[in-house]
């Protein structure tokens, strides 16, 4: 597939079928696709980018007050994080900004908001609006997985993600200064995700890269444009379990652009973790075997951790 699908997420109201069809095509090939139609104000994604801007423009020391620890919140300067620890040489060449649900109304959420309450209530809005759209997501899976009724069908997965229970799920701001470097120099190393589902808005500078396969490690990897008002949405690490490999948690990268020479990138991403204490087990889909879990050897490493363990495991070795 050299293409990435562009679905119409108000199918998910009219014609939840169909919704959950294409999603789960896009997610068994590529695991990767844009949603347009979702829902996400564009307005509040506008201003959202101006606050990260005007956060990340600070002086480092400023930046600094509040640095990610052991918690996984907070700001991460550029070089601290390394996603692709097998080829890096250096840490990723970007700098971000993660807030949790349990610190949206702490000092460091209005620290990077630079004490603006309004736009404090904006952060909170946002982290919401994006973990409802993520869960509807999660509704079109268990629909094209036939996860049957009497385990919970098109909402299985509910109880596992919910707002108020102990999770990692993470809002991050981030931003890629602009380069000179060596056009081979990733400026984000090739990874997985972690969690359920990841949702990325660009704002107007690309450089993502996917890797289209899985399985055939030299396929060429193929770029992700910017698509004005379209969400982009793929599978993490514990999809990928919970179906023995079924669903594709794909490889992604940030590789340097002609354009990142003069222009700064800016993204967002909202990361959709289960609750702490869900198991990673396959899940009751009649679309899943035992005998596929033989290919799906990837993270079997993972299969004996809950989904806080396995999230917070692949944090630490990244920060390490």
């Amino acid at each position: 597939m050299g293409t990435i699908p562009v679905i119409d997420f108000s199918l998910f109201t009219s014609d939840p079928k169909e919704c959950a069809r294409q999603i789960g095509e896009a997610s068994k090939d590529i695991g990767f696709f844009y949603i347009k139609n979702h829902g996400v104000c564009q307005d509040l994604i506008d201003r959202l980018f101006s606050c990260s801007e005007r956060f990340f423009q600070q002086p480092l020391e400023s930046k600094n007050r509040y640095l990610m620890k052991d918690l996984f919140h907070g700001y991460s300067p550029i070089n601290a994080e390394t996603l692709d620890l097998e080829n890096q040489r250096q840490g990723d060449l970007k700098e971000t900004f993660d807030i949790m649900k349990h610190t949206m109304n702490e000092e460091s959420t209005k620290y990077f908001v630079q004490g603006d309450v309004a736009e404090q209530e904006k952060v909170v809005n946002f982290y919401k609006t994006l973990h409802r759209l993520a869960n509807n997501i999660l509704q079109c899976f268990a629909i094209a997985l036939e996860i049957p009724e009497s385990a919970g069908g098109r909402y299985f997965f509910d109880n596992s993600h919910q707002l108020e229970s102990p999770c990692l799920t993470d809002l991050r701001f981030l931003h890629y200064p602009p380069q000179s470097c060596d056009p081979e120099t990733p400026l984000c190393g090739s990874h997985t995700d972690y969690g359920s589902v990841s949702l990325l808005i660009q704002k107007d500078v690309g450089g993502l890269e996917v890797q289209a396969s899985r399985t055939h490690k030299d396929v060429p990897w193929i770029p992700v444009p910017v698509i004005p008002n379209a969400i982009l949405v793929n599978i993490g690490d514990h999809l990928q379990m919970w179906t023995n490999g079924l669903l594709k948690s794909t490889k992604h990268r940030v590789t340097y652009d002609p354009q990142q020479h003069y222009r700064p990138r800016y993204s967002t991403g909202f990361f959709l973790f289960a609750n702490a204490d869900t198991k990673l087990d396959p899940i009751p889909s009649p679309l899943i075997t035992q005998e596929m879990r033989a290919e799906a050897v990837e993270f079997e490493e993972g299969r004996n951790m809950t989904a806080g363990e396995y999230v917070a495991w692949r944090i630490k070795r990244t920060y390490a």
